[in-house]
């Protein structure tokens, strides 16, 4: 039977990070926190930047509040509010449990937007184990 966790894997360029602010690269979300480590440990090895930058991982256990049958998803969805710095930098981030149902989802942006004073919103939404910045990054 399914937990209810999934796990989102986030890599961070430490060089690029600095007090309120960290350089996080959104890789994906797993049904186990093993394959986050093992993509972690991938990405770090093998894929442009993130090997060659001193960066790091972290795996975020993520609820998802909507699944009382506990099936497996396909699919999740999340929101995340923010603000900008003078840097142009994403500061103040807050972030919602997951969600299998894009109604529910929706829901809870309205419900955050009343309660959380944030510039910029969005509603995402995620198929699991699908890797993002899977050709890496170079700093110019």
């Amino acid at each position: 039977m399914f937990s209810n966790i999934v796990y989102l894997l986030l890599l961070t360029d430490q060089e690029l990070s600095y007090d309120e602010y960290s350089q996080d690269f959104c890789i994906g979300f797993f049904l186990t926190k093993k394959q986050a480590e093992e993509t972690a440990r991938y990405y770090l090895k093998n894929i442009e930047g993130f090997c060659e930058y001193d960066c790091t991982y972290r795996i975020v256990e993520k609820v998802i509040a909507d699944n009382p049958s506990q099936i497996t998803p396909e699919w999740i969805w999340i929101v995340q509010g923010w603000n900008i710095n003078e840097y142009f930098d994403e500061t103040d981030i807050t972030e919602s449990d997951c969600f299998v149902s894009h109604r529910r989802a929706k829901s809870v942006l309205h419900r955050m937007q009343r309660t959380f004073q944030r510039t910029e919103w969005a509603l995402d939404h995620h198929k699991i184990g699908t890797l993002n910045w899977c050709e890496g990054f170079v700093r110019v």
